[in-house]
């Protein structure tokens, strides 16, 4: 009997968020209907990630659930990538479809020959569950962090035709999104693999043509790929949202250094400097890591005196992973679980300081807010301003997916805020 019901669970970051749609629209395409829980589908995509052996965890219990329910099973994304696991794993998995054969998914359970007409880079009409839209302009890493897993199983930086990407924008926007983010395993490298003169300033100034009442910003982006052609951007351009997720792992040189991480603290703050020297209110969120090989309490000290100099509005905090393969894998100086829990704990009393710190400076302020197509328990709509601050509003269920003008009136908890919009007819 042919299988004509899928269901896709996705795990990990926003390029495979990118790439579950892709996979979708090609089901679609092919007659399928997509349904709302496993137990009604014939066929289950799990695409998994392994940037943590969390991650991993994650992906394996979840492959097993599906498994049990007897459901034609495809395992694909960075975990099937990884030749330092053990395959063994994913017995009784039907397919295990690498991330270059991702889109072919379709046409591979039912022995549907590729012409050549179905090319991998496709472009997407929507995503589903998101009122912001994930584009994915590039993919890879040429970078050589002793730590990361992602840059093994991703391979090397390639980019999309900036044309590609300009005309799957003008499609979203014509079908009603408000919100881009541009997104890539490696952002800030976009182009350069294409052309001399191309580059992510480039895509920027490219993409804000677009007419239309929509806004896009970037995704993670490395301080290294930070230059004074991008300040400007972000100063000049009206639709870029003026936050920078910017990853800085470590405020200890010697920590830096063992993560092979291409930059110093020195620089950082240089480049922190540089961005509110041209923007004094722009969002400056980041990614730290606790419990690296070798991090002392001296060392961690001077993460905590960096971070009080940075005062990020927001901090995504997480212990170090081991992954066998990397650089890092073999290094000795372990740090106990124990140790990296409390040091994430005095992390996340600095984050909710310096979040409140700088929700603080806009109250009162006007603000545009893009309101999301969910509510929160309370009911309330919720959606992120462009500075991405996480506000919440009362409203009829006819503004979500809107681009609303208002002010924030209240910090209210965990980097949140209460938000008042202005009369919307």
């Amino acid at each position: 009997m042919e299988k004509r019901t899928f269901y896709i669970v996705t795990l990990g970051c926003k390029v495979n968020q990118y790439e579950s749609q892709v996979i979708r629209e090609r089901f679609l395409e092919q007659g399928y209907t997509e349904v709302e829980c496993i137990d009604k589908a014939d066929v289950c995509v799990v695409n998994t990630c392994t940037v943590t052996s969390t991650s991993d965890s994650k992906s394996f219990r979840l492959i097993n659930n599906v498994k049990k329910r007897k459901k034609c099973v495809i395992a694909t994304g960075c975990m099937v990538e990884d030749k330092d696991l053990d395959l063994s794993m994913f017995r009784g998995v039907d397919f295990i479809i690498k991330n270059k054969d991702k889109y072919k998914i379709p046409y591979i359970i039912d022995e549907i020959q590729d012409s050549g007409s179905k090319k991998e880079d496709t472009i997407i009409t929507g995503l589903k569950g998101h009122t912001r839209v994930f584009v994915k302009v590039q993919d890879g890493c040429d970078n050589a962090c002793s730590y990361c897993k992602v840059r093994v199983v991703r391979g090397h930086s390639r980019s999309r035709p900036l044309n590609k990407i300009l005309d799957e924008c003008r499609i979203l926007i014509r079908n009603g999104t408000r919100e881009i983010v541009l997104t890539g395993i490696c952002l800030g490298a976009y182009g350069r693999d294409l052309a001399r003169d191309l580059d992510i300033c480039k895509l920027i100034k490219k993409i804000s043509e677009i007419e239309g009442d929509w806004r896009f910003r970037l995704s993670s982006i490395e301080p290294n790929n930070i230059n004074e052609d991008l300040i400007a951007e972000l100063k000049t351009q009206k639709r870029l949202c003026k936050h920078l997720h910017l990853p800085f792992q470590s405020g200890d040189n010697d920590i830096l250094d063992r993560m092979n991480r291409p930059y110093t603290r020195e620089a950082y703050l240089d480049i922190v400097r540089k961005l509110r020297d041209a923007i004094p209110d722009i969002a400056i969120s980041t990614d730290i890591m606790v419990g690296f090989p070798g991090e002392t309490e001296k060392r961690f000290q001077n993460t905590l005196n960096f971070i009080k100099l940075v005062r990020p509005m927001r901090m995504h905090i997480f212990p170090y992973s081991k992954r066998k393969g990397t650089k890092a894998y073999g290094f000795g100086d372990n740090i106990s679980n124990a140790v990296k829990r409390e040091r994430e704990n005095r992390l996340r009393d600095l984050a909710a300081r310096f979040s409140k710190e700088f929700i603080d400076k806009f109250i009162n302020r006007e603000v545009e807010m893009l309101v999301e197509d969910k509510e929160s328990k309370e009911g309330h709509l919720q959606g992120y301003t462009d500075r991405y601050i996480k506000v919440y509003t009362c409203g009829q269920d006819s503004l979500k997916g809107r681009l609303i003008k208002g002010q924030i009136t209240l910090f209210k908890d965990n980097g949140s805020a209460i938000y008042r919009p202005y009369l919307v007819k």
